[in-house]
């Protein structure tokens, strides 16, 4: 029990007991962080999944909508009004089957569209029991037999087929057996039959391709489709129409049976039922918990021995101290130096106090009387920056540190900076040398750049340089409404060779050091964050504000991004990074929105003045300035009648209309959605982007058949066409004649004004 009570009050116990105590305190919050957070999470993860269904719903409302407008447009064509007509009112051999070929090539373009998912559109003309379709015409009991043979569907229900009160209607998914690829898919029928109409349109949706690319693929995750009558239109994964739960109502999520169901009613009068095993989300929850614990486990060990190897450390130099000292040793028996400076001081001193003391005792005991008097010695001090005093300073073989004062010179609130910088910082040497010399004899102070100064002490001046620094620190902050100083600090060179490595490490330190209003002190490498740019929500937001012209909006969203990094502790040097990405997108923007270049050039003036910001306010002003210009000039284009959207939707098309141009191309391209961009163009302009590229596809095909000898295979592929039928098709449905004819009428007209 002694030894015990005896130990427990060493040093090397209250040290190891102190880190055990910081250890179970973080231990601690560690398990309440992580409780909290793995509830969190597991509530992100449903929420993730009700999210999907969600999205899920939405995307197949969207393809029914367009769905049905692309069978009302079919339905209401008029060469298919046309060809039933006749079929009615006209003998066999009168019909004008060409007709029916107009309707089933226009059903093609459409069909083949990837973005209906469509495997084809059957056009079924009750009375005469015939059935148009992509691949061509025939007898409907022929094609619902064959064609597209499905027991759920024969010829049979669709010959008895009477709809419902609704013009569209979506029927049960079914297998398929498709004679013209010998292939079987399963197919959902979107039927589109008017009252009293002597057709209706059928689309066989390829149901699977579209849920996977709506839902998505997962091995663990099913999707259910209901009608509002609770009949399963489709299925996707393993689930079945008896294990679906019942939902209240306003209740969109249910656990049965170990499986999470979460349900969505979409607009279009369909549930979408999505199923997730919760196996899936305690799979993801427990691999979580494993890895974190792993980690925790390895944390505390290392933690247990870090602590114990540092108690010792910091335990044995006393114990060798006490040793010394309670044994009353020479200097002879002291202790070699370790590794901790503190330790060492004390030992050294130690050491000269026992030196002093049998050098007094030596004195006394040959004169036998006490020193009768003393005197101080004073003298002055020269001081001079001349280079090659340090370079005998050098040369010396002792070892020394670099200290490196970086001056950044404040803009005043106009944003100009202050003027006669060199004498200011030359000011600056005379006092910094003055203060080190005085101090420390033996150091020397030069500027090694136009804004640095430089001072080098040898090593046994540094036991007191923290000190000293403070003292030049305080002083420079007397000024800090003019100037900013970095002050950093190299670790300990061995040798002169070593100078260039050390005044590069104090360079590193400097880019390193935090941005603050105040000069500052830097001795070690830190790690810095990693984000140093807006993030995608806040790139699209700044995009959005410049194009409406709202300076405080996009001011706000670069104050957000600044002050993040100011919370982060971002480096001096990530900051100017930071603010050049910014500056560089915005002017990015003002060019591709076809602000005139001197306006432009004007922006990148100040743009330019980033470069001379070294604190927060700095930058905020600068950007401000920046911004409010460039909204300026956006609202004032805007007052002139241009939109900058427009122009840049203008000048993509005009530029690439060879290329193959969609407008999710342009809608990533321009930061937008592509619904927002189509109203948006429909809204602005009156023409659809379809209209727009047409048009301009068009009016290049008529200007090279007139005045080049291209040939029509040639031109069809310069305007963006790899399919010459395609462009034929459609360069006649757009100027009333084939491309050979209009090349030949104008040679013809070109003659005839000629002569």
């Amino acid at each position: 029990m002694n030894w015990i009570r005896h130990k427990s009050r060493s040093v090397f116990f209250k040290i190891f007991l102190s880190f055990l105590a910081i250890i179970v305190l973080f231990g601690l919050f560690y398990t309440v962080i992580f409780q909290l957070f793995k509830t969190s999470l597991q509530k992100e993860i449903i929420d993730t999944s009700q999210q999907a269904v969600h999205d899920t719903a939405e995307r197949f409302n969207n393809q029914f909508s367009r769905l049905q407008v692309l069978m009302f447009d079919i339905y209401n064509q008029s060469e298919l009004i046309g060809f039933n007509n006749q079929l009615r009112h006209q003998a066999g051999n009168e019909v004008n089957y060409l007709k029916a070929r107009d309707v089933m090539l226009q059903m093609r373009s459409d069909i083949y569209n990837p973005l209906f998912f469509l495997e084809d559109t059957l056009i079924y003309l009750r009375e005469f029991d015939f059935v148009l379709s992509k691949s061509g015409s025939g007898d409907a009991s022929y094609m619902f037999n064959r064609s597209y043979a499905s027991p759920r569907y024969p010829y049979s229900f669709w010959s008895s087929y009477e709809g419902h009160q609704e013009s569209f209607k979506l029927l049960p998914a079914a297998t398929y057996q498709i004679n013209n690829d010998l292939s079987e898919k399963t197919l959902m029928p979107f039927v589109y039959k008017q009252p009293d109409s002597p057709y209706e349109v059928i689309a066989l949706i390829d149901i699977d391709k579209a849920a996977q690319s709506f839902f998505g693929e997962s091995d663990d995750r099913a999707l259910a489709i209901l009608n509002d009558e609770g009949q399963v239109l489709y299925m996707l994964g393993s689930m079945n129409q008896d294990q679906l739960p019942t939902f209240e109502a306003g209740q969109k999520a249910v656990l049965k049976e170990g499986t999470y169901y979460f349900a969505e009613a979409g607009s279009d009068g369909l549930t979408y039922v999505s199923a997730v095993p919760y196996s899936h989300v305690s799979s993801q929850l427990s691999r979580l918990t494993g890895g974190l614990l792993l980690i925790f486990c390895l944390s505390l060990g290392v933690a247990l021995a870090a602590s114990f190897f540092l108690s010792r450390r910091l335990h044995k130099p006393v114990k060798q101290i006490l040793t010394t000292v309670l044994n009353r040793a020479n200097s002879s028996s002291m202790p070699e130096s370790g590794s901790i400076t503190e330790y060492d001081l004390i030992q050294n001193r130690i050491q000269e106090l026992f030196r002093e003391k049998e050098e007094i005792r030596e004195r006394m005991n040959k004169h036998k009387s006490v020193l009768t008097s003393y005197s101080y010695i004073s003298q002055l001090k020269s001081i001079n920056t001349d280079i090659s005093e340090w370079e005998d300073f050098l040369s010396d073989d002792g070892s020394f540190i670099v200290v490196l004062y970086h001056i950044r010179f404040r803009m005043n609130p106009v944003y100009e900076l202050p003027l006669q910088t060199d004498q200011a910082v030359r000011h600056m040497l005379e006092h910094i040398h003055l203060i080190t010399a005085e101090r420390y004899p033996g150091s020397h102070t030069f500027q090694i750049e136009k804004n640095e100064i430089v001072s080098i002490f040898k090593r046994e001046e540094a036991a007191r340089l923290e000190e000293l620094l403070q003292e030049i620190k305080d002083m420079l902050n007397e000024e800090k409404e003019l100037f900013l100083v970095t002050i950093a600090v190299s670790s300990q060179v061995s040798h002169s060779s070593e100078f260039n490595q050390a005044y590069h490490q104090v360079k590193g330190l400097t880019a390193q050091a935090h941005l603050l209003e105040e000069s500052q002190v830097v001795t070690k490498q830190r790690v810095l964050p990693n984000t140093v740019n807006l993030s995608p929500s806040q790139e699209k937001g700044l995009l959005d504000a410049l194009q409406s012209g709202s300076d405080s909006r996009s001011l706000q969203i670069i104050d957000q991004a600044l002050g993040a990094m100011q919370r982060k502790e971002g480096g001096i040097s990530q900051f100017r990074f930071f603010a050049d990405s910014v500056a560089s997108k915005i002017l990015s923007y003002m060019e591709t929105a076809q602000i005139d270049k001197t306006s432009v050039q004007s922006l990148k003036q100040w743009s330019a003045r980033l470069a001379e910001c070294h604190c927060l306010t700095d930058y905020q002003g600068v950007f401000r300035q920046l911004v409010e210009a460039s909204c300026a000039l956006i609202r004032k284009k805007k007052d002139t009648g241009e939109e900058p959207l427009i122009a840049m939707f203008m000048n993509i098309i005009h530029n690439q209309y060879a290329d193959d141009l969609s407008l999710d191309y342009l809608s990533a391209k321009l930061n937008l959605s592509s619904a927002y961009l189509s109203v948006y163009i429909k809204e602005k302009t009156g023409l659809n982007f379809s209209d727009h590229l047409l048009g301009i596809r068009m009016n290049k095909a008529k200007e090279l058949l007139a005045c080049t000898d291209l040939t029509v295979n040639e031109i069809s592929q310069r305007v963006g066409y790899l399919n010459i039928t395609s462009f034929n098709r459609t360069f006649k449905k757009a100027v009333g004649m084939t491309p050979g004819a209009y090349r030949r009428q104008h040679v013809v007209q070109t003659h005839a004004s000629g002569s």
